[in-house]
């Protein structure tokens, strides 16, 4: 029996400096037999079947097996295909540990958009197109506020599609959400004090930062209308943080009574409300919701970032803060700015030009196909879980009710079988849901998709 190979190939070879698709295929056929995925013996698919698979010429396909042939890692026994020659890699045993874990093959987990869905092309002519132009200031040391082209086309971004109130002087650019946040923690430590409110559930890692700034977290249950505002009340906290346009784990909207009783509550205490807008660009059944910030800019610290809507390895995040935030924040950025000005103005240039809305129009009707194909999948193969009801965002949450198997034992059966899950107790330590899963439906490159929604409904259906 032939494998699937699952081969990473660049979506575009025609990018300058790209390798050509035979190079790519070479390359990954080498990775995957030097790290042991393709194990001595393994049978290879025939050329037609991976050029169809791959879409790609078959001469292509018959030219990379023969160079690796030629180098060794294949062998070609006429009756029996091609398949991984008896190679033997000497591994240093000495190499680093990867942080994140092993990665599964059907990646399900929340967090990251589809890399292969990266704009490689409208991102290229950008770069060219500011690297030709910029003068010579622009490579010395930038602004630790960030560059004023990327913050003037962020203030107006933001303005018509978030409704946030702001301009150039109250944008900060920051090294992603998470760097921001940092800051934001040590900020709040010297001037609100040393307890913040944040959502239960929420991601672990962001109550850590916030935790290693120095500040003490408590938790606040959030239900199907966003954060217990009742509850918060009676927290004895000078902030908080929320995701109002689409709660993480749970996919919840913060209703409008509740936005007033927020900001009523910001008001009345003197406190900030830290707004982490995620990805509140993918909404699929309207407009996206306008930003709690522009109800009370003189409250809310904004926070947005390009992790989910281009890429996680660009590195750029945004606050938006107002003028009573100003002084703290100033004093943290400052002493540990670390964003390339040259990556702040492509970003500018890319807003400016219309890629990014472009680019986000694309991405918003994949991804609500992605959502509608993954329900019908967790609807048909696992009806002990109680989906929530969504239409924003790259997650979806569902309980698992009484009937059905235990959290760990999902979480264990997807373990088993490459299939990448996170669980509402297990990942997110949830006191107020009860157990759940939190699918998410972006990380899996779209030729890959079909095949990861079929595993995962087998995985769930044998439990």
């Amino acid at each position: 029996m032939t494998l699937d190979l699952h081969l990473d190939l660049h979506r575009d070879p025609r990018l300058t400096g790209a390798p050509g698709r035979r190079q790519q295929l070479e390359a990954e056929l080498r990775r995957a037999i030097r790290s042991g995925r393709l194990s001595p013996g393994s049978a290879l698919p025939s050329t037609r079947a991976l050029a169809a698979d791959l879409d790609l010429a078959r001469s292509t396909v018959v030219a990379a097996y023969e160079q690796l042939c030629a180098e060794g890692y294949l062998r070609a026994e006429h009756g029996s295909g091609t398949r991984v020659a008896d190679v033997h890699i000497a591994r240093d045993d000495t190499d680093e540990v990867d942080l994140f874990g092993p990665t599964p093959t059907y990646d399900f987990r929340p967090g990251e958009p589809d890399a292969s869905a990266f704009p490689r092309q409208a991102w290229m002519r950008s770069t060219r197109r500011v690297l030709t132009g910029a003068p010579d200031a622009t490579f010395g040391y930038p602004d630790p506020r960030g560059v004023p082209d990327l913050r003037r086309e962020l203030a107006t971004y933001l303005s018509r599609t978030r409704s946030v109130e702001t301009s150039t002087a109250s944008v900060r650019i920051v090294g992603g959400y998470v760097a921001g946040l940092g800051f934001i923690g040590d900020a709040l430590r010297r001037g609100a004090g040393p307890r913040v409110a944040v959502e239960n559930p929420a991601l672990p890692f962001h109550v850590d930062v916030l935790r290693l700034s120095g500040l003490t977290t408590v938790p606040i249950p959030v239900d199907a209308e966003g954060i217990d505002v009742d509850a918060l009340d009676d927290a004895d906290v000078g902030a908080v943080v929320v995701t109002p346009a689409h709660q993480y784990p749970t996919g919840a909207t913060m209703s409008p009574a509740r936005r007033t009783g927020l900001i009523a509550w910001a008001r009345r205490r003197h406190a900030w409300i830290v707004e982490d807008d995620y990805d509140g660009e993918f909404r699929y059944d309207r407009r996206p919701i306008g930003a709690l910030q522009g109800l009370a800019p003189d409250r809310v610290v904004y926070a947005g970032t390009a992790s989910k809507s281009l890429a996680p390895a660009l590195r750029l995040g945004w606050l938006v803060v107002p003028d009573g935030f100003q002084a703290e924040m100033l004093r943290s950025i400052h002493a540990r700015a670390g964003v390339s000005a040259i990556e702040q103005l492509v970003l500018a240039e890319f807003l400016a030009s219309g890629e990014f809305d472009r680019h986000l129009r694309d991405m918003r009707q994949r991804y609500r196909s992605r959502s509608d194909r993954l329900r019908q999948v967790l609807t048909r193969a696992a009806p002990w879980l109680d989906l929530a009801p969504a239409s924003a965002g790259l997650q979806v949450m569902g309980r698992l009710t009484a009937n059905g198997p235990s959290e760990t034992d999902v979480i264990a059966a997807g373990d088993e079988a490459s299939v990448g899950l996170l669980g509402l107790e297990t990942d997110h330590g949830a006191k107020w849901t009860g157990p759940g899963l939190v699918v998410g439906f972006s990380r899996p490159p779209e030729h890959q998709y079909p095949a990861a929604l079929e595993r995962l409904g087998e995985v769930l259906a044998s439990l």
